[in-house]
């Protein structure tokens, strides 16, 4: 047997550069506006038998366009052709130091190097199928061993491509409806589902055709696909174009027999509903080579468009036959689920087409339809006492002990919901007074019950709390002598080890002072504005609002003490 790295008729095999991208597509998602910068990467492999001397290991990615055609509105046709490399970014691997002038020796093995060169959103996306229009990228590696030896070279072929953006992805297809009345022959609705295709799938159309004139019959349905290609190219300072329309894809075959819905001869009452007309639908199988059918592309150089026109033949009475032309403008896109391969071909997988369906249904952000939802129910025939988050009693073992400061939280139980269908039906006042009356009565309720239990000598009486005592009393390096909370010492950072042993629940948190308590204590310190100032001290603008609160409760406490002595006659 042969020595590693030895022919088999005795010589050293020769090294190998290999191209191994991640992907062999760069895809963008949308227009160049919306589209998001996208990458390239991979790694250059490199496979030599034995040790060799390497000047630089480098790469570069290129892009090339080219347009060409024969001019129509001369005497003699001209040729005009346009080659430009748009794109060329250099990478070089090895050394690092990118020093290229001494030669470096690298032992006998498999070496690697990662590769990344960024793509930005703008690039033209892949052309390719037309023989003498075309807008390609190509990766390649250079092995440069010295003056004295041949370089090692190796090249891979990248494809863009633009799809459609992923809002676009999730939306609902746009799809095209043409009804009208066509020479008072015939009334049509032809209907085209969507406006998006992937390159080598189908087109379906569905028709609904009514005979409106005696004698009248429909024969053959045709439908194709024209592909719209312009060329752009700067020629003796100007600016020239070209255009072409090319078939890529046509059927053409008869109504089938059992797409009529008329009343039989000689039933007078149908029992089953028959609008006298004429439904099918056909479909359109799209070349799965980019040979053949190309993509929608929008480039300066480069734009092809697709029109599906169908037409409706008529024979007349008279003899004669008339035809119905409906134009429809439709998009090719390439579908990095089903990119082309190679050999420039599309192999259209269903399964995988029906997962991607199902997928995007699954997952589409888009919100329901009002017409799907307008009838749904909340709750219908479901207990709503465990799925009220806070709750009252019900739901307390459920998420009550779960949810932070339940004893703060509103309860979702408590409100008088039935009093709100008057309200919905119309404004009452009897019912606007009730309600309020019973929020003022529950907001007593609660800071009744959230009062602390301590005593503060300014400010009058204080109430008691009829709740007990808090498991973890706040500590005293809270409060200075004043009973004032010490603002430094809550806002020091604890340590790691007393943040462990401080409880979920602060005493802080669950003890918060009434709004009689907050209003009788002093005023924060005066701070003195600079020099040249004009802002007001805090202390006076405390002041000021304190003294406006307690006028404001007071006046308040005069309005409500009428309408409650009479409440309690």
């Amino acid at each position: 047997m042969p020595r590693s790295g030895v022919g088999v008729f005795g010589r050293t095999a020769a090294p190998v550069l290999e191209i191994k991208p991640d992907s062999p597509f760069v895809v963008f998602y949308g227009e160049p506006s919306e589209a998001q910068n996208a990458e390239l990467t991979g790694k250059l492999v490199l496979t030599n038998p034995e040790s060799m001397s390497v000047r630089s290991i480098r790469m570069a990615l290129t892009g090339v366009r080219k347009v060409s055609w024969h001019t129509t509105n001369t005497v003699t046709p001209q040729p005009i052709m346009q080659k430009q490399h748009f794109l060329l970014e250099n990478l070089n691997l090895f050394p690092v130091d990118g020093n290229k002038n001494k030669p470096h020796k690298i032992n006998a093995g498999v070496h690697e190097w990662e590769f990344k060169f960024k793509m930005p959103s703008h690039l033209d996306e892949s052309v390719e199928g037309l023989p003498t229009n075309w807008i390609v990228y190509n990766l390649k590696a250079t092995v440069d061993k010295g003056y004295m030896s041949k370089p090692l070279t190796a090249s891979s072929h990248i494809r863009v491509i633009r799809t459609l953006g992923r809002d676009m992805m999730e939306t609902v297809p746009m799809e095209q409806i043409n009804e009208d009345i066509w020479a008072s022959k015939l009334a049509y609705k032809i209907t085209v589902p969507q406006k998006n295709y992937i390159v080598g799938t189908s087109i379906t159309a569905d028709f609904v055709l009514i005979p409106l004139r005696k004698g009248v019959e429909i024969a053959n349905i045709k439908i194709e696909l024209i592909e719209s290609r312009q060329l752009f190219c700067d020629y003796a300072g100007r600016r020239i174009s070209h255009q072409t329309d090319v078939q890529v894809a046509v059927k053409d075959e008869n109504m089938p027999e059992n797409s009529e819905h008329v009343v039989p001869n000689g039933v007078e009452e149908a029992d089953q509903l028959f609008d006298e007309c004429h439904r099918f639908s056909m479909t359109l199988d799209l070349p799965k080579s980019l040979k053949k059918c190309r993509q929608s592309v929008d480039t300066d150089s480069i734009r092809i468009s697709h029109k599906l026109r169908l037409y409706v033949n008529l024979h007349n009475p008279e003899g004669h036959t008339s035809q119905l032309l409906v134009k429809n403008h439709v998009h090719l896109f390439i579908s990095p689920n089903l990119p082309p391969r190679e050999d420039q071909s599309v192999e259209v997988d269903h399964n995988l087409l029906s997962q991607q369906a199902i997928r995007d249904e699954v997952h589409q952000n888009a919100p329901p339809t009002y017409g799907l939802h307008q009838l749904d129910e909340l709750y219908n025939d479901i207990d709503p006492s465990g799925f009220m988050t806070p709750g009252g009693h019900a739901s307390l073992g459920n998420s009550g002990a779960n949810t932070p400061f339940y004893t703060h939280s509103r309860s979702g139980s408590v409100e008088d919901l039935a009093s709100m269908d008057a309200v919905a039906g119309g404004p009452s006042s009897t019912v606007l007074h009730n309600r309020l009356q019973n929020l003022n009565v529950n907001q007593n309720n609660r800071i009744t019950r959230l009062a602390p239990t301590r005593h503060h000598s300014s400010g009058g009486s204080t109430p008691h709390s009829v709740l007990d005592e808090p498991s973890h009393p706040p500590p005293s390096n809270y409060y200075n002598p004043d009973g004032v909370f010490d603002m430094e010492a809550l806002a020091r950072t604890p340590s790691y080890n007393t943040a462990v042993r401080t409880p979920t629940r602060t005493p802080i948190s669950e003890d918060l002072p009434t709004y009689e308590i907050a209003t009788s204590r002093p005023s924060s310190p005066s701070r003195t504005p600079h020099s040249g100032g004009t802002t007001p001290s805090p202390a006076r603008s405390l002041d000021t609002l304190r003294e406006e609160t307690q006028r404001n409760t007071e006046i308040n406490s005069q309005r409500q003490s009428p309408r409650t002595s009479n409440d309690g006659r």
